[in-house]
């Protein structure tokens, strides 16, 4: 209760630090911020979750709290999907391949091997730790989020369906101008 208030109460306040020496090194368009307020706090409620569905040839069930409490095992000869998923991607894609996992160890040899324009195509081959270095864990860009808490289920069908706790953050603090992910939509990126 108490606790748990004081640790986020921390945490708000060193985002909110951090943040405002960001701010304070670039010049901010507070019109565009104005403007762009409402869309980007829409934007930003809609990347707290992730729902991805398909069809194929697969067997799975994974539960995670983050990829370093991640237990389950699957494998995946082919399976279709459509995705809303972590960093803006939406559309379809192909995934393939398998893994296991017992808590924060564990063997991964998975593909999306294609998708449309919107789904960023990746191979995680893993063996151990997963490591947050890697290009599919990027924090600004990466297909994959390395502290998403939620699950897969598949045998035929397949449902993932995952919450993100780094974009929930994002989300809360949005309404006081800061911008954690730095993904707020500006004018310049509306017209490209």
């Amino acid at each position: 209760g108490v606790k748990m208030k004081k640790i986020f109460l921390a945490l708000v306040l060193a985002v909110t630090a951090v943040s405002s020496l960001q701010a304070a090194e670039k010049s901010v368009n507070w019109g565009e911020k104005i403007a762009l307020y409402l869309p980007n706090r829409i934007m930003d409620a809609m990347d707290t979750f992730s729902v991805n569905l398909g069809v194929g040839a697969a067997a799975e069930a994974r539960i995670m709290v983050t990829r370093y409490f991640d237990f389950g095992a699957g494998w995946n000869g082919t399976t279709y999907k459509a995705y809303k998923s972590f960093n803006r991607q939406y559309g379809a894609g192909v995934e393939e391949g398998w893994f296991w996992s017992l808590a924060c160890i564990g063997n991964e040899e998975y593909r999306l091997v294609d998708g449309t324009f919107l789904v960023d195509k990746y191979v995680e081959s893993r063996r151990g730790l997963p490591m947050p270095e890697k290009r599919t864990y990027n924090f600004f860009k990466g297909p994959r989020d390395l502290w998403a808490i939620g699950g897969t289920l598949s045998f035929g069908l397949s449902g993932d369906l995952y919450i993100h706790p780094v974009e929930y953050a994002d989300f809360i603090l949005g309404f006081f101008f800061i911008d954690l992910r730095e993904d707020d939509m500006s004018f310049d990126s509306l017209s490209r």
